[in-house]
């Protein structure tokens, strides 16, 4: 296997750019506790032995951008952040369209289909 040498530039920079690193430095530094605790609570809500834990499951397995598949879901990049970090939950209809669009069959616990009732008439 080839190897390759990380080639390293030394560059001056001017008092204003060293100024801008240390702040995006310190911001950095205060907002890396939030992102830690909200991966955190994606990775507990994927984990969930629930119907919305296997649906982020499937979702974080798919290949689609989750911008691509909130607009084909017809919904917004924030309502599903919300879903995955477990902060709230989804509608019916929007499950429906996330299970089509995800190629997913949902079944009942024992692997066979729930019976439909029939309609009050």
């Amino acid at each position: 296997m080839k190897t390759t040498q990380t080639r390293r530039r030394n560059v001056q920079l001017t008092d204003a750019q060293r100024q801008q690193l240390r702040r995006d430095r310190d911001l950095i530094a205060k907002e890396l506790p939030d992102l830690i605790a909200k991966h955190q609570r994606i990775c507990d809500a994927k984990e969930e032995p629930t119907v919305s834990g296997a649906l982020r499951r499937a979702i974080h397995s798919s290949k689609i951008l989750l911008d691509d598949l909130a607009d084909r879901a017809g919904t917004n990049l924030t309502t599903l952040d919300a879903f995955l970090t477990g902060e709230r939950p989804l509608t019916s209809d929007l499950i429906d369209r996330l299970t089509k669009i995800l190629k997913l069959k949902l079944e009942s616990a024992n692997g066979k289909a729930k019976p439909r009732r029939a309609k009050a008439g």
